[in-house]
C-alpha cells in the first residue's frame, strides 16, 4: 500500500501550484497552474501519511519527508513508525527498506515505466492536460481550494475513485486524500514546504 499511495499522489502531484485567480471555483487546468512548480529548482516537504480503513474500523500513520530536485529526481522518505524510502533517479527506482535494498529499471519494466510517465507528467504540468486520463472538478472550501480528479482509465478507476487536493490561500499544497471505491482512504498531509532550498547530493543517493 506504500507504493500505491506514492503511485497515487504523484499522480496527481501537477497540481502543486498557484493561479493568478485563486478564489475562482471555475479555475482552469492550464498554464496558470504549473508555474510554482516550473519555477521550483528543488522543493523539501514533511508529511504524516494516515491510512483508514473503513471495513475494519482501523487506522495507521506515518510520517515522512520529500524531496525533489528538477527536473526528475525524487525521494519519498518514511521516517517512522520505522525507515523506508523510495527514490526515483535516471529512469530507475531505488527501494530502501530499513537497510534492505533494491533497484527497479524503470524503462524495462511496465509499471514502473508507466509511474515515471506519470511522475514526469505531474512534476511538469503536462498531466493537468490529459484529458484523456482524468476529469479535474474545482471547489472552494472554507479558506480552501479543493481539485476533485476523477480517472477515466478503468485500470486506474480500479484503484482508486478520486483524489482530492487541497490548496491554502497562499497556492501551497495541503493536502492530497485518496480515495478508493470502498470507501478507504489515504490521507497526505504536508507541512513545512521549502522552495528552491539547497539539498544535500547524498540525499539523492541510493
Amino acid at each position: 500500500m506504500r507504493i500505491l499511495s506514492i503511485i497515487l499522489f504523484f499522480w496527481s502531484f501537477g497540481m502543486f501550484a498557484q493561479s493568478n485567480n485563486f478564489t475562482s471555483v471555475s479555475l482552469k487546468r492550464s498554464s496558470q497552474l504549473t508555474e510554482k512548480m516550473e519555477s521550483a529548482k528543488s522543493l523539501y516537504g514533511e508529511f504524516e501519511q494516515t491510512k483508514v480503513m473503513k471495513m475494519m474500523d482501523a487506522e495507521s500513520t506515518s510520517y515522512g519527508k520529500i524531496y525533489y530536485k528538477s527536473p526528475d529526481i525524487i525521494k519519498w522518505e518514511y521516517t517512522k513508525p520505522f525507515p523506508y524510502s523510495l527514490l526515483f533517479k535516471d529512469n530507475f527506482l531505488y527501494i530502501d527498506d530499513d537497510g534492505h535494498k533494491s533497484k527497479q529499471d524503470m524503462s524495462s519494466n511496465k509499471m514502473f515505466a508507466k509511474l515515471g510517465d506519470l511522475i514526469t507528467g505531474s512534476l511538469n504540468g503536462k498531466l493537468l492536460k490529459d484529458d484523456e486520463h482524468f476529469d479535474v472538478e474545482y471547489q472552494k472550501k472554507n479558506n480552501l481550494v479543493e481539485a476533485v480528479i476523477s480517472p477515466k482509465d478503468k485500470s486506474m478507476a480500479d484503484m482508486f475513485e478520486k483524489v482530492i487536493m487541497s490548496f491554502s490561500e497562499d497556492k501551497m499544497l495541503q493536502s492530497v486524500k485518496l480515495v478508493e471505491e470502498s470507501g478507504d482512504y489515504t490521507l497526505i498531509s504536508f507541512q513545512n514546504w521549502e522552495m528552491n532550498k539547497t539539498i544535500k547530493a547524498a540525499v539523492f543517493q541510493p
